[in-house]
Parts: structure tokens; C-alpha cells; sequence
């Protein structure tokens, strides 16, 4: 008989341990999710901005301004 609380006091510090470990999951989970999520709204605004940029009509959009000399120099 003194087994039996031994065994429900392992048995509830076993359930303790797993919730632990599912809370911890899913915090990297979540953490998983903003980092992509940020990710992609980053890239979003990068190509909207390139397209608001090409429908005004400008033809150099996102490439760096190069000055005349410097295109036409022969290395």
C-alpha cells in the first residue's frame, strides 16, 4: 500500500514534465511563426514597393543610380 502515493506522486510529476514540455513547444512554435511571419511582410513591402515604383513609370527601380562616366568606363 505505501507504493500506490508513491506511484500517483511519479505519475503527477511526470504529467508536471510533459505540460512543461508542451508549453515550451509551443512558444517555439509561436516564436517560429512571428520570426516567418515578419519575414514575409518584410519581403511584401520590398516588392510592393517595386511595383508602386515601375506603375509611375520610372525604369530604375531597386537598381542602384549609377552616374554616366561611371557605366560607360571600360575596366
Amino acid at each position: 500500500m505505501s507504493r500506490m502515493p508513491r506511484l500517483a506522486a511519479i505519475e503527477d510529476e511526470q504529467k508536471a514534465a510533459n505540460r512543461q514540455t508542451e508549453s515550451l513547444a509551443g512558444l517555439a512554435l509561436t516564436i517560429a511563426l512571428i520570426i516567418a511571419s515578419l519575414f514575409l511582410i518584410k519581403n511584401l513591402q520590398k516588392s510592393t514597393a517595386l511595383e508602386d515604383c515601375l506603375m509611375a513609370g520610372r525604369l530604375s527601380c531597386g537598381m542602384p543610380a549609377f552616374s554616366q562616366g561611371a557605366a560607360t568606363r571600360r575596366i
